[in-house]
């Protein structure tokens, strides 16, 4: 194949700048996702009210949270003293079953991203005493699938395991500062 002219060039290197960019294929650039799945012994109210109100993420993913669980609101989440601050817009809330983020401001490669929770009874807990709800978590649209992300897919592992032992013991393992 011959590249005839400098536009021709920048085409074929996928340089955004110029009128032939993504040519070469008819998809877009592909996203990368976390996604994890558990399953909590409580009931789906009692999941979507911890990832939805500011006592409930307080309570597992960071004391230092400021969060009301109304559409079109920001919550806004900070770490290790402030040197991490994410700001995230309440997309979604239909109780309990679904909740979705969208990432507005925040650290390199976060913003952009979504977040979404879908909570649901599990039906292996059918007839027993206690209420079980498996938890579908989701956090999209990363554009790399190195740098930040999977140091995050651990982080939301470890965060969601302290949202089970917070609904399941009353105990969570929040960030402290």
């Amino acid at each position: 194949m011959a590249l005839t002219s400098a536009a021709d060039v920048a085409a074929f290197s996928g340089e955004p700048e110029t009128d032939h960019y993504g040519s070469i294929t008819s998809y877009a650039r592909p996203m990368h996702d976390i996604v994890h799945e558990l399953t909590i012994r409580a009931t789906p109210q009692a999941v979507f009210d911890a990832v939805t109100t500011q006592e409930g993420l307080a309570s597992w993913w960071t004391r230092d949270c400021s969060a009301t669980p109304e559409v079109d609101s920001q919550a806004v989440f900070g770490f290790e003293d402030g040197a991490a601050v994410f700001t995230m817009r309440i997309d979604l809330l239909e109780p309990p079953e679904l909740v979705h983020w969208d990432c507005v401001a925040g650290p390199d490669e976060w913003p952009g991203t979504k977040i979404a929770f879908r909570i649901e009874r599990d039906p292996a807990f059918d007839g027993e005493d206690a209420a079980g709800t498996r938890v579908r978590f989701w956090h999209g649209e990363w554009e790399f699938e190195d740098g930040v992300l999977p140091r995050c897919s651990f982080q939301w592992a470890m965060y969601l395991d302290s949202l089970r032992r917070y609904l399941e013991t009353g105990t969570g393992s929040p960030n402290e500062r």
